[in-house]
């Protein structure tokens, strides 16, 4: 049966120019479509590493505001984030007017954090920052790949993080055995007294001069001024031991109740064993107090020792305790009679850092470190 196709009937030579038209006409069609396609992938693409850029540009911001307290520092960290983190080749302008420097809280482990702006010379625990200035430029700085063939297509991304320095509760545990009372550059021995004591000194008489449970006490009250100059939102307790253990004072803001709940072993140092163990023990006790610790809260604990572990249940023991009931722990070993090792595989244990130091300086040092590396979150 003959073919009733119009172009079979044509020749060989007008059916291919048939196609070839045909072609000519589909093709700008078919690129529009394809441009389209990719110019909004494309567009969707920036909108994500801008966000990324954001985030990174207030975790900066939000460290240093910690930090610090400076709002322009802040601003200069975000900046420099941002410089270091371009979208396309693009860096993303970061101006004061698009951070916000607020408190974010939470008041249960069922809700979210909320974020409420300061003024004036309040300061907070968070920083927001929404990229307002990106928005709203005068020529957008990102362009669509191809013609949007009179298509309005501007792309101005905005996105908004928020960088908390979040809510603790941080447990001290520090050492109070014998070798305490000794300097820390002679060898603590539990048959001599301590070379600065007076030359009736006993334990149960007050600290000597230059022990190592004094420096410990100017150590405490710098990582208190650290704290009450910053705009965390902490709790702190203090617990202590020898060969036995107490707590001084049960998780509180008012920090100046820390020192003086030491003040007893200054006054009346009796010294004894080093049961780690059982110090870490009361530690997670005081942190998990449910008269005063919050369920919400992140917990902290910072472990100080200047020997070797020689009494009760062995800190690996506890450490399990620890780690299964959320605690971050720092340890810091105070002189170079301390077991380093098994303090720093504790640390590792529970998420956190070991620090040493072999004087006053180093101590306080550890101290500041540990208070500045306390745990930030992205909240938004």
């Amino acid at each position: 049966m003959p073919s009733t196709n119009p172009i079979a009937l044509l020749p060989r030579q007008a059916r291919a120019g048939s196609v070839t038209v045909l072609l000519v006409v589909l093709l700008p069609v078919l690129f529009m479509l394809s441009s389209y396609a990719i110019n909004i992938a494309y567009v969707e693409a920036v909108h994500a590493d801008v966000q990324i850029t954001t985030d990174a540009a207030v975790q900066a911001a939000g460290r240093a505001y910690i930090q610090s307290g400076d709002e322009n520092a802040a601003l200069l960290a975000a900046q420099d984030a941002a410089a270091r983190n371009p979208v396309s080749g693009k860096t993303i302008p970061i101006v004061a007017s698009d951070l916000e420097f607020g408190s974010s809280l939470r008041t249960s482990m069922s809700t979210g954090y909320d974020f409420t702006p300061v003024s004036g010379e309040e300061e907070g625990n968070a920083v927001r920052l929404t990229t307002n200035n990106l928005r709203n430029a005068t020529t957008p700085i990102f362009s669509p790949v191809f013609p949007t063939m009179g298509v309005d297509l501007q792309i101005r991304p905005h996105r908004t993080a928020v960088s908390t320095q979040s809510t603790m509760d941080v447990a001290l545990v520090l050492d109070r055995s014998g070798s305490m009372a000794f300097a820390s550059d002679e060898v603590a021995d539990p048959y001599t007294t301590p070379a600065a004591a007076p030359a009736d000194w006993w334990f149960g008489d007050p600290a000597p001069p230059n022990s190592r449970w004094l420096d410990v006490i100017a150590s405490v009250q710098s990582f208190k001024n650290y704290l009450e100059a910053s705009p965390q939102k902490e709790k702190l307790s203090v617990s202590t031991y020898s060969d036995t253990t107490s707590t001084e004072q049960i998780l509180t803001f008012d920090y100046q109740h820390i020192l003086d709940g030491l003040g007893q072993h200054t006054g009346q140092f009796n010294g004894g064993g080093t049961a780690i163990g059982k110090g870490l023990q009361e530690g997670l006790a005081a942190i998990t107090d449910a008269s005063v610790a919050r369920p919400y809260a992140v917990k902290v604990m910072i472990l100080l020792t200047d020997g070797i572990h020689n009494t009760g249940t062995s800190p690996e023991s506890v450490s399990w305790s620890l780690k299964n009931a959320g605690v971050t722990l720092f340890t810091i070993t105070f002189s170079n009679e301390a077991g380093q090792n098994r303090m720093k595989n504790l640390a590792e244990n529970c998420g956190g850092l070991h620090f040493h130091a072999v004087d006053a300086t180093q101590l306080t040092t550890a101290f500041e470190d540990i208070a500045r590396r306390l745990p930030s979150l992205m909240t938004q």
